[in-house]
C-alpha cells in the first residue's frame, strides 16, 4: 500500500480523535481540539495533497460514525475540506522565470500571502454559514443567540437573575449578534494558520517538506484582497443579516492584514538595537490591548504605499531568517 495512503488514513484517525476530545469538556480537551487540524496538515505538507484529502475523508467518516452524521459534517466543513484545500494550495508550484541566457530549474511556489488571503476567505464563509444556521433573518438569528445565552452556564453564575435578567440578556444577544461572526472567523483563522505553520516547521525540520519554508517577513497579500476587505467592511455596517454576514469576512481579512503588518515590522526592524524588545512590546500589546492590533493592521494595509520593507532592504541590512 502506498505510503501517502497509510499516512493519510492514520492522520485522519488522529485528527478525528483530537476533534472528538472536545466532548470530554476538560481544559486539556480544549487544547487537543485546537490541534485537530495538525495531523491533516502534517500529512499534506509532508506526503502530498493525496494524503491530505484522504486524511480529511477518514477523519470525517470516523467522526460521523462515532459522534453522528451532523458532527461529521461539522468536522468536514470546518477542518477536513479547508485544511486539505490549504495544503493543496501550499504545494502548488510552477517553473520560475529565468533571466535571459540562463537556464532555470528552480520552482516558484504558491505565495504565502495568497495562502493567508484564501484562508481568511474560508474563515469568512464559515462564519457566514454559522449565521445562516442560527437564523435566515436578523430577528431569528438574534433570538437564537438569546436562547443560547439563556441555556448557557452563565445563568448558573447568577441564579437569582440579579445581573442576567431579560433586559441584560437581550442587550448582550444584540452585541453578540454583531460580534460573533468576526470573532468566530478570527478564531478559526488563527487556529488554521497556527496548525499550518507548526506542521510546516515540523516537516521542514524532519526533512519531509515538499516545498521550502517561506520567509514570514515577506508575507504580502495581493491587492485583490484589499478590495475584498474594503467591500466587506462597508457592507458590515449595514443593518440586519446582510451586515452580520459580511462581518465575518471583514474580521478575517483584518486579521490577515494584522499578520502582514507584523511581517512588515519584522523586516523593517531588522538591525535595530532594541528590535526584540520592540517586537515583544507589539505582540504583548496585541494580546492585551485591541487597538494595537488595529494599528498593526493599518501598517499592513498601507505597506503597498509605504514600502517599508523595500526601505529596510535599501539600508543594506544582512539577510535574516525571520
Amino acid at each position: 500500500m502506498p505510503i501517502p495512503i497509510i499516512i493519510g488514513a492514520g492522520s485522519g484517525l488522529v485528527a478525528a480523535a483530537l476533534f472528538a476530545s472536545a466532548a470530554t469538556a476538560t481544559a486539556l480537551a480544549g487544547i487537543l481540539f485546537y490541534l485537530a487540524p495538525l495531523p491533516l496538515c502534517l500529512a499534506g505538507l509532508g506526503w502530498g495533497s493525496t494524503a491530505a484529502i484522504l486524511s480529511a475523508l477518514t477523519g470525517s467518516l470516523v467522526v460521523a460514525v462515532v459522534l453522528g452524521p451532523m458532527t461529521g459534517a461539522v468536522f468536514a466543513l470546518s477542518v477536513g475540506v479547508p485544511m486539505a484545500l490549504l495544503c493543496y494550495l501550499a504545494l502548488l508550484s510552477r517553473p520560475a522565470a529565468a533571466l535571459p541566457g540562463q537556464a532555470s530549474g528552480a520552482l516558484e511556489w504558491y505565495p504565502a500571502g495568497r495562502l493567508v488571503g484564501w484562508a481568511a476567505v474560508m474563515a469568512g464563509v464559515l462564519a457566514a454559514a454559522l449565521v445562516l444556521i442560527l437564523g435566515y433573518d436578523a430577528e431569528t438569528y438574534r433570538d437564537s443567540i438569546r436562547e443560547i445565552l439563556e441555556h448557557s452556564t452563565l445563568k448558573e453564575l447568577d441564579p437569582d437573575g440579579t445581573l442576567l435578567n431579560d433586559d441584560t440578556i437581550a442587550g448582550l444577544s444584540s452585541v453578540l449578534a454583531r460580534a460573533l461572526p468576526a470573532a468566530l472567523a478570527v478564531v478559526w483563522l488563527s487556529i488554521s494558520l497556527f496548525n499550518l505553520w507548526i506542521a510546516g516547521l515540523i516537516v521542514d525540520a524532519s526533512g519531509r517538506a515538499l516545498r521550502p519554508w517561506p520567509r514570514m517577513d515577506a508575507l504580502e497579500l495581493p491587492n485583490a484582497f484589499f478590495l475584498l476587505f474594503a467591500g466587506a467592511l462597508l457592507i458590515s455596517f449595514l443593518p440586519g443579516l446582510v451586515g452580520a454576514l459580511a462581518t465575518g469576512l471583514a474580521g478575517a481579512l483584518l486579521f490577515a492584514y494584522v499578520l502582514q503588518g507584523l511581517a512588515v515590522l519584522h523586516a523593517w526592524s531588522r538591525g535595530f538595537p532594541l528590535r526584540r524588545l520592540l517586537l515583544a512590546a507589539v505582540y504583548l500589546g496585541i494580546v492585551l490591548l485591541g487597538w494595537v492590533a488595529i494599528g498593526v493592521a493599518v501598517i499592513g494595509l498601507s505597506e503597498p504605499m509605504l514600502r517599508l520593507r523595500d526601505r529596510a532592504a535599501m539600508r543594506g541590512q544582512p539577510p535574516g531568517t525571520e
